[in-house]
């Protein structure tokens, strides 16, 4: 300690600043005082939870867009037109355009739901080739129905004549 008080007596007699004083001075707070040293950890761990929360968030944010766009997807496709299909290249386009957005405003999943984006993708996936399929159906009942109605048309017509000479006769 007798140490540390006369090389702070030399610094002051070399004429060192009164700034460069209360800086050695800080520092040697912080190196000797507990609780300081408690206080610099604790910064020290809320800066690394920090970046590990923007680190999280920079990779849950694509997750977030792709998962808005699919459920879009899906309701242009139930209630616009079936076919409609958002290209995967311009879907990932978007999910990255919209990403530091998301971030920005907190728009993400939740940390539970972003675990789960397989099972997401695959019910995704399922979705969408139900909604294919009923609207597969659909069109082909429509088009089993034109049928239908065009041979009872061609029908109607070719018995029309028939029963007009059948009257006649």
């Amino acid at each position: 300690m007798d140490e540390q008080i006369t090389e702070q007596e030399t610094t002051v007699e070399q004429g060192a600043s009164p700034d460069a004083l209360a800086l050695e001075l800080e520092q040697f707070d912080t190196e000797h005082d507990p609780d300081a040293q408690a206080k610099a950890q604790a910064d020290a761990d809320a800066e690394q939870a920090d970046a590990e929360a923007e680190q999280a968030a920079a990779e849950i944010a694509p997750l977030s867009a792709l998962v808005a766009l699919m459920g879009i997807e899906q309701a242009i496709k139930t209630f616009v037109h079936p076919r409609f299909e958002i290209d995967d290249e311009r879907r990932q386009q978007v999910a990255r355009d919209c990403a530091p957005v998301l971030i920005k405003y907190g728009a993400l999943l939740p940390d539970w739901l972003a675990q789960y984006e397989a099972e997401i993708v695959a019910i995704k996936a399922v979705g969408g080739l139900t909604i294919e399929s009923i609207g597969q159906v659909k069109q082909l009942k429509a088009e089993d129905m034109a049928r239908l109605r065009a041979v009872k048309a061609d029908n109607e017509e070719h018995d029309a004549p028939q029963e007009a000479d059948k009257e006649a006769a």
